[in-house]
């Protein structure tokens, strides 16, 4: 992205849902209003990885730099004329704005340089305001989506603006609704988390795979280790079939020690797995990667390794089978199937489907893997814990994916947010008061739902 050599992925992306996250970053009830315009707005096929940091830039900026605890509004349009997309981000006044207002046009120009900053309680010749480079980057992003960004100090507020081009996406809902896989295609998928395997079991299902079809990996060091192998003799003992590849991009391999402990990475595997098939055997595969994270990096390495990217969000057959439409489909445009049901027929699917999905994934199962952690946490001192650190943040990784594969009304985005902070190389010195606040969270959540006597028995 910075040295503007990133190829945009385009993909099919709701700005609607976009908008509506606060992209980590915490504000109070009432102070977070968006305003669209058609409402809601079109899906549109665009990069989602760059929407999301062009957008989550301009919230931080608005909260951090802004009045505090004061009102943030994001305003959005799309004028079907032009094809032009139009996002405002607007805060009330902070600390020091009556000095970026008198610098007029420039600070505009300031703040989205290299390396400048327009700091609240600085000298006017002492320049600061966004976080680094950040609002440099997101110029950037802008200019890779042939779009642009600016920012008006105005007297009574800030107005962030980000325009660019979009196109609509241009999928009929009859084709994703009754889109399937054609009859023997093989599904196989790779995960350590014993809760997406059971996802990623469903997740085949629904585009159109049976379980005899399907080979789910993933549940214990070997079938990791000998991932790559297992594929390829795979493919070359089925020269007539193709194959739905699905595999986790962060791999825990387990032992019996610490110092055993391993994580490989799903899209390096699929890179070596592309680069050993020959070219004939390999064009018969769609193989993807599959993680909680997508930032404009991870999501540039994935689509260099991979075929494709698939995010980690609640189980929706609907939401199946838009995500696997398009990549199925442009990989093998002629090997596609549609289901022969009635819309009525299909909504009633639909419906089952959801009551399944929602069934799925007891308490219990999400529970276990804080006592995972916890046990890792018990009785350590700061050297023990940094020790222990590459263990546990792959502990708090995959729980982050499991709860996003179940945060359906975004119950658990203030705890995903939580994980997140705590990224690093080693612990962070908060690390316990913040392990805390996120146990609490999942605790509180499903003992106020259930009663299952297996998270009793876990509590």
């Amino acid at each position: 992205v910075i040295h503007e050599m990133y190829v945009p992925r385009m993909e099919r992306i709701d700005v609607n849902y976009i908008l509506s996250q606060m992209r980590g970053f915490q504000a109070k009830n009432d102070q977070f209003t968006v305003v669209c315009k058609p409402s809601p707005l079109p899906i549109f096929l665009s990069d989602q990885g760059l929407f999301k940091c062009i957008h989550g830039n301009a919230i931080r900026n608005a909260i951090k730099y802004g009045k505090q605890g004061g009102n943030v509004t994001v305003e959005a349009t799309y004028d079907l004329e032009t094809g032009y997309f139009r996002m405002n981000v607007i805060n009330l006044p902070g600390p020091g704005h009556e000095k970026l207002v008198a610098l007029g046009s420039r600070a505009s120009e300031l703040v989205f340089s290299h390396g400048t900053r327009l700091h609240k309680d600085s000298e006017l010749g002492k320049f600061s305001h966004s976080a680094g480079d950040g609002a440099w980057i997101i110029r950037k992003c802008a200019k890779i989506l042939d779009g642009s960004v600016d920012i008006h100090f105005e007297e009574t507020r800030t107005v962030f603006t980000f325009k660019a081009p979009v196109k609509v996406y241009d999928a009929p809902s009859r084709d994703v609704g009754t889109f399937h896989l054609p009859p023997g295609v093989w599904g196989i998928a790779i995960d350590d988390s014993k809760i997406q395997r059971k996802l990623l079991r469903r997740f085949f299902i629904h585009a159109g795979i049976q379980e005899n079809r399907q080979v789910i990996l993933g549940h214990n060091r070997d079938e990791i280790s000998s991932f790559v192998e297992f594929i390829l003799s795979f493919v070359k003992r089925h020269p007539d079939d193709l194959v739905l590849l699905i595999a986790d991009e962060n791999l825990e391999m387990g032992g019996s020690s610490i110092s055993d402990h391993e994580t490989i990475s799903g899209s390096e595997c699929i890179k070596r797995i592309r680069s050993e098939l020959d070219p004939s055997q390999e064009r018969r595969m769609l193989a993807l990667v599959r993680s909680a994270n997508d930032s404009p990096d991870d999501l540039a390495l994935y689509t260099s390794r991979a075929h494709g990217y698939m995010p980690k969000v609640p189980l929706r057959g609907i939401s199946v089978r838009e995500m696997v439409s398009p990549l199925w489909t442009k990989r093998f445009p002629r090997a596609t199937g549609v289901s022969n049901e009635s819309d009525e027929e299909m909504s009633r699917i639909a419906s089952i489907e959801n009551l399944r999905d929602l069934t799925l994934i007891s308490p219990a199962e999400l529970l276990a893997d804080l006592k995972k952690i916890d046990h890792l946490c018990v009785k350590n001192n700061s050297r023990e814990m940094n020790d222990k650190w590459p263990v546990i943040w792959d502990k708090l990784h995959q729980l982050k994916g499991d709860i996003q594969s179940v945060n359906v009304d975004d119950e658990f985005s203030a705890t995903i947010v939580l994980i997140e902070a705590l990224r690093g190389d080693c612990a962070p010195a908060d690390f316990m008061s913040k392990w805390l606040q996120i146990r609490s969270h999942v605790f509180s959540h499903f003992c106020s739902r259930s009663s299952d006597e297996n998270v009793n028995c876990i509590l």
